[in-house]
């Protein structure tokens, strides 16, 4: 084999490793927590209406509050397929957040208020 084609050979071989790596290795420490959104209220009334409702449908709600705006969270999953089979049951929006691996709900829930998770 010609020179040049090994020096093209190695290339294409370290590009791929590198990309395996980056790619894959990267994401060892994270997790997605998927999360459904139903409401965005400006009143701490409204709010709590919403999570009086979420209660009496046996749905432990969460909140957090953001740029002096409540948003209510139904559910918080690891599961897509949970969030999704509960989304039949609650009008909302799914929201995808790839996170450490050692976030709790908690965490997540600072996160978000603080505008910290994309």
């Amino acid at each position: 084999m010609k020179y040049e084609w090994k020096i093209i050979l190695i290339g294409f071989v370290c590009s791929l490793a590198f990309m395996l790596v980056f790619t894959y290795g990267c994401s060892f420490g994270q997790k997605t927590l998927y999360a459904y959104q139903v409401g965005i209220y400006k009143e701490e009334d409204n709010k709590n209406q919403k999570l009086d409702e979420l209660k009496d449908m046996g749905i432990e709600g969460y909140t957090y509050m953001k740029n002096n705006q409540y948003y209510v969270l139904s559910m918080i999953s690891e599961h897509k397929d949970e969030i999704e089979k509960h989304a039949t049951q609650v009008k909302g929006i799914m929201k995808t957040y790839i996170v450490p691996s050692s976030t709790t709900t908690q965490i997540l829930l600072d996160s978000l208020s603080k505008g910290d998770v994309i």
